[in-house]
């Protein structure tokens, strides 16, 4: 049983077998990520046919502490005392947390953490309801990733939420940390365990509000890239009650994005913004740039409204996928559309893929709208340029915490984009 247990020590920890004895410690020695923990914990409870619950992760934290635990598995020897100089509960960061894909288990555990960040009002409510969460996750809508400490306690979260129109594209949302787990890297830690993985995915996103810099320095330590400023998208209570809050109604987030992708791709700049979606593309995998015409061919132009965030946050999102010799007044409709709709910010993903874009680019600017930055492969094959118009509100840009200083730089081309 011993070797057994050795072995999988080492498998999952990355260590040779002859550098681990029973006075290792998986936390100090071995420093094993979170995520190799639980799959070695899964296979555990293959091997010798049992359930480990997350209380007694803590009585892992030495080899010699597993082997006993394994080895008084059904049989009614009590555990070893604990020495009391270690540790209380086995943890891979200053936080003392693990992270785990969502199980049924912890799904229960989930509304507790969300009633301690938000109480009643968060907009998902499904988190709320573990059963209707657990059936997202396994239709594939959502994958949610659980922290947890060594009692079991579910401390914090993140999700990726996949986005509609593209099947290899999710958000990154969802990240929550409870209130007694603020000031720790909990954040950083669950953005990492995304971050890390062999993503199957073409792009994450990621959006962190601009009233603190917790979040986007989460990001950006967790390997995202930041590509666009989303201007007054939300209202101020969205942000969670996190430290720093502005006391602007409006909040607007900083896009920032992971990609995996062996595809390259064309992108067709328009002159008005060549320099500064060359900016916005900094950091990311490498484009083919062109110059893109001013000049649509005699097709129609297809677009679609994402108008989900309407009630909530009056924030609405056009897309278009085919631009041609109808811009203007497509452009007209959607002025006449957010001013009949009471929107108060409207975004517009124009396809770079598209080697006439440069007509509507000019026409959406002569109307208001003002550069946002790109969003990297929002269609499976095409990245898309973001334009942006603000309605009956202003922008306070003094109450704005930009991080990195490449959004700095992006903030900086929008303030001039007149």
């Amino acid at each position: 049983m011993n070797e057994k247990i050795i072995a999988a020590i080492s498998k999952y920890s990355g260590t040779p077998i002859s550098e681990i004895n029973e006075n290792t410690s998986l936390l100090t020695d071995l420093r094993m990520e979170s995520m190799n923990f639980i799959d070695m914990v899964c296979e555990f409870e293959e091997q010798f046919r049992c359930q480990i619950p997350e209380r007694d992760f803590r009585k892992f934290i030495t080899v010699k502490k597993a082997i006993a635990y394994l080895s008084n598995i059904g049989s009614d020897t009590p555990d070893a005392p604990s020495d009391e100089s270690e540790p209380d509960i086995i943890g891979f960061t200053k936080s003392h947390c693990l992270v785990s894909p969502l199980t049924r288990r912890l799904a229960d555990k989930v509304p507790e953490l969300v009633m301690s960040v938000y109480g009643t009002g968060y907009p998902a409510v499904y988190l709320y309801k573990p059963e209707e969460l657990w059936e997202k996750a396994e239709n594939g809508e959502i994958y949610p990733y659980i922290a947890f400490n060594g009692e079991g306690k579910v401390t914090g979260m993140i999700s990726l939420i996949r986005l509609s129109g593209n099947p290899n594209a999710f958000e990154l949302g969802q990240l929550m940390v409870n209130p007694e787990y603020r000031g720790t890297d909990l954040a950083e830690l669950l953005i990492s365990c995304i971050s890390n993985q062999e993503l199957k995915f073409g792009v994450i996103y990621s959006e962190s509000v601009t009233s603190h810099k917790f979040s986007q320095r989460s990001c950006i330590t967790g390997g995202f890239c930041d590509t666009a400023l989303k201007l007054n998208i939300m209202p101020s209570f969205s942000g969670g009650g996190e430290r720093e809050q502005t006391a602007s109604e409006r909040v607007s987030c900083v896009v920032s994005c992971i990609e995996r992708g062996e595809t390259e791709l064309w992108a067709y700049l328009p002159k008005l913004y060549k320099e500064a979606i060359e900016l916005s593309f900094e950091g990311l995998l490498p484009r083919i740039h062109r110059n893109a015409s001013d000049t649509p061919p005699n097709n129609p132009t297809v677009y679609t409204i994402n108008d989900d965030e309407l009630t909530t946050s009056q924030y609405v999102i056009a897309s278009f996928t085919e631009v041609g010799s109808d811009y203007a007044n497509v452009a007209e409709k959607l002025d006449e559309y957010a001013n009949q709709n009471n929107v108060l910010s409207l975004a517009v993903n124009i396809p770079l893929s598209c080697p006439h874009n440069g007509a509507i680019v000019n026409t959406l600017h002569s109307k208001g709208f003002v550069f946002g930055g790109v969003m990297p492969r929002w269609y499976p094959e095409s990245d898309t340029l973001l334009m942006q118009k603000l309605y009956l509100n202003q922008l306070d840009w003094s109450s704005m915490k930009l991080f990195s200083d490449k959004i700095q730089k992006i903030a900086e081309v929008i303030k001039t984009d007149k």
